[in-house]
């Protein structure tokens, strides 16, 4: 029918599109000139065929209410609703097939390249492409139902449905690659920097003309900027439909669940860079006191930095005071003293429930300002920061509850990270 032929040819366009150059055709529209046809992705035997819907090769506009199946119906002199309202509903479908495209290209051209898995171990694989496969999957499956909508009724289709329906398997996949990230970007700089071979391989293979000039790292990031963009069309949904309708209360709950997930990839990347500074710090601190484990799932780090302990309140000797520096985490405190090569000698810790501080609003002998007591269970130390912004800060940080935080519902698996500066090994729980 001419509705499902027009949509065809439309996808076709943001199809030959990689999804990095999308959007600025997208915002250039009314300038929109035919494209040359791009070469056509390759694709193996055993993965992903094309969708057969967007298997024309042919160029037309992506604006819905051009569609000759749209201008010709006689529904589009009675529809109600606003015709913005479906643009943006059409475009969550001819975003995703540009989006799609563009996961063949690095799925095909790079993750499943014979070349680069000679060159990378195993580790490297997971790290530097993560979930990219499993990705692309449940984008062809979101594609292939936003497809199938818009055929069913061109006139009055919804996108919303679909996103709810696909939302459960989207968190199973984007929330793992989102927390991956910083291993992702740590992998692929230390391999450029590295590996000869690697850094060979990779440019060669982004000379591909499949790839349009685009590198591999620009295709790295498409999940990030597809989940944020698709919640930002679902919010442009949300104002333009009609409010207190069946449409309206889908398009809400599918902006929340988006949200919830960009939500639920901050709180995994956030946990993510704790447990890393963690580790971190563990390799750098020895302990006069009573030795503490440091790396916990559960704790973060407020506030660190530098004070001076004021040992003698005469202060008639600059001896009598000594620089101390400060790990404040949600839970706990560490005093250290500083030693080279940035380690630090932990002197005495104390939980945060057990501390208490004092502004002292007075000055010493008319020299010392910046004053604070801080009482802990064994003794109190008078400290002294550079800045009075410094000491209120510090005041505030120690004084503030820090409630434990639940990950438990976080799923994680223990994987083996390694420090190059420190050159050890260690296990830190990892969303994979």
């Amino acid at each position: 029918t001419i509705s499902i032929i027009s949509l065809s040819l439309s996808l076709s366009l943001a199809a030959s599109l990689c999804y990095q150059e999308y959007s600025e055709v997208v915002q250039n529209r009314e300038i929109l000139l035919p494209l040359p046809p791009l070469p056509q992705v390759l694709l193996h035997p055993h993965t992903l065929p094309p969708s057969p819907r967007l298997s024309i090769s042919a160029c037309s506009t992506t604006l819905w209410q051009d569609l000759p199946g749209v201008r010709k119906s006689p529904e589009l002199e009675e529809l109600n609703e606003d015709e913005s309202l479906f643009q943006v509903r059409f475009e969550v479908v001819t975003s995703e097939a540009s989006y799609c495209r563009s996961l063949d290209i690095v799925v095909e051209n790079f993750v499943m390249s014979k070349q680069l898995n000679v060159i990378l171990s195993s580790q490297d694989k997971n790290w530097l492409f993560s979930r990219l496969n499993d990705v692309r999957a449940i984008s062809h499956s979101f594609l292939s139902q936003l497809e199938e909508a818009v055929e069913n009724d061109i006139m009055r289709f919804t996108v919303c449905d679909t996103i709810i329906k696909h939302c459960p398997r989207f968190k199973n996949v984007y929330v793992p690659y989102l927390t991956n990230q910083s291993y992702q970007d740590k992998t692929y700089q230390r391999l450029m920097e590295e590996s000869h071979e690697f850094r060979r391989v990779v440019e060669k293979l982004e000379r591909n003309p499949v790839c349009q000039r685009l590198p591999l790292r620009s295709f790295l990031i498409l999940p990030f900027q597809r989940i944020t963009r698709l919640k930002l069309l679902v919010q442009n949904i949300v104002k333009r439909t009609a409010p207190k309708t069946k449409d309206e209360a889908q398009a809400i709950k599918a902006m929340k669940l988006l949200e919830k997930m960009i939500q639920d990839s901050n709180e995994s990347i956030s946990q993510m860079k704790n447990i890393e500074s963690l580790v971190t710090l563990n390799a750098k601190v020895d302990f006069e006191c009573r030795t503490l484990p440091l790396i916990s799932q559960s704790r973060r780090l407020v506030r660190e930095g530098p004070v001076t302990e004021l040992r003698d309140f005469s202060l008639k000797d600059r001896e009598e005071e000594r620089n101390v520096y400060m790990h404040l985490f949600n839970d706990y405190l560490l005093v250290s003293l500083r030693k080279e090569g940035g380690r630090f000698t932990v002197i005495d810790h104390a939980p945060v429930s057990e501390l208490r501080v004092e502004n002292c609003k007075f000055k010493l002998h008319s020299l010392q300002k910046n004053l604070f007591h801080l009482h802990m269970p064994q003794k109190a130390l008078l400290l002294r920061t550079d800045t009075q912004a410094n000491k209120l800060r510090w005041i505030s940080a120690l004084s503030r509850p820090y409630p434990e935080i639940d990950f438990s519902a976080v799923q994680g698996m223990c994987t083996s990270c390694f420090k190059r500066n420190c050159r050890v090994k260690v296990n830190i729980l990892m969303l994979i």
